[in-house]
């Protein structure tokens, strides 16, 4: 009886190698099982942060004088269910129309923010991004463009990712293509986890305000910016 056990034992232990064997082998040459293997104890994290909201509005669409906070949101929550859909964990700092408050003290601007930070540093996140619309004197101005902080390295390359995907939008509607800028916000730097915010185009401008209130082009958008969070974190593992 023992022996028979003991055989029985053999085997299973054998097929388990073989297994592995198999599973590692296929890793090595397909780029996406890869990823579901390094990742499947250890999930990248990203917080999506919907821009503004409840009293703080933000910019209005110069035509239609939609609010950014709407806008934001709409759009925010279409790249978290993207980024599901590609087998990310996702956290949002907020999912309604509200100003952010966990945070007692100063001004409610500056409690909204503080507010997100904590939502960030706790969900300890690979990446973060932040839903914006862009407003400029100057109707002419027009695209959607990834900000990073000058001196994060990854957040760099973050941008960058996520600034390639958009341009294939902005080269259909605008006919030209924009690189990563810079810039000096506090949410940019209020955690370790490389962070970008992504201008969804300018609400002066009426051609990219009608873009941005029609729900496929928001989907595009949405589309766009979570694969280039992707492209990141395969380059980051």
């Amino acid at each position: 009886m023992r022996k028979i056990r003991k055989k029985k034992f053999d085997i299973l232990v054998v097929v388990v190698v073989l297994v592995a064997v198999l599973v590692a082998g296929f890793a090595m040459s397909s780029p996406l099982i890869a990823y579901a293997v390094r990742t499947a104890k250890n999930i990248p994290v990203v917080v999506v942060d919907a821009g503004h909201g409840g009293e703080d509005a933000g910019v209005c669409g110069k035509t239609s004088g939609a609010r950014e906070s709407d806008l934001n949101l709409k759009i925010a929550l279409l790249v978290g269910e993207v980024l599901k859909g590609l087998g990310l964990s996702v956290v949002y700092t907020r999912t309604n129309d509200t100003t952010l408050k966990l945070v007692d003290g100063g001004t409610r601007k500056r409690s909204d923010m503080f507010s997100r930070a904590k939502i960030i540093n706790n969900a300890k996140p690979q990446a973060v991004v932040s839903i914006h619309m862009n407003f400029y004197p100057s109707s002419a101005r027009r695209g959607a463009q990834a900000f990073f902080d000058r001196k994060d390295e990854e957040a760099f390359r973050l941008a960058t990712c996520v600034q390639d995907a958009l341009n294939v939008l902005n080269l259909e509607k605008t006919k030209r293509t924009y690189s990563p800028l810079t810039a000096e916000k506090y949410l940019l730097t209020c955690s370790p986890a490389p962070t970008i915010i992504v201008e969804c185009g300018f609400l002066s401008n009426p051609d990219d305000e009608k873009n941005l209130l029609d729900p496929a082009y928001r989907l595009a958008l949405a589309e766009k910016i979570a694969q280039g969070i992707k492209d990141y974190l395969n380059l980051a593992i």
